[in-house]
């Protein structure tokens, strides 16, 4: 596993996260329709992002699991200190959160790795 760049990645999904986050108001008011699967879709690219920077790792789907993990252990102290507006902390969507930054991160990255492997 390449750390430096599974840092990176998971820095790269924080970023993505925080600003997808921060523009929910936004795209809950001009785009009602987009509005209400606006965190899922901020939530699949930032684990996408994360997971196809898999840097020289050799298993490239592992790597990208763990930066998207990452990018949403990053982001998941701001989830518990600032709870959404009326509902309580959800266990098991926080799992279900965990698991598809997995499964999104492990596509990514094994997208990435065999585009690597082929320019290469």
């Amino acid at each position: 596993m390449d750390v430096a760049a599974a840092v990176r990645a998971a820095s790269t999904g924080l970023t993505v996260l925080l600003l997808g986050g921060l523009m929910t108001p936004i795209a809950q008011a001009y785009l009602p329709v987009v509005g209400q699967f606006w965190l899922l879709l901020v939530s699949v690219v930032a684990f996408a992002a994360a997971g196809s920077q898999v840097g020289d790792a050799e298993l490239a789907p592992v790597h990208g699991a763990c930066a998207a993990l990452g990018s949403f252990l990053l982001v998941l102290p701001l989830v518990f200190w600032f709870p959404p507006a009326g509902a309580g902390l959800d266990f098991a969507q926080i799992v279900s959160a965990a698991g598809a930054a997995l499964v999104v991160g492990a596509l990514a990255g094994h997208v990435a790795g065999r585009r690597r492997d082929e320019v290469g």
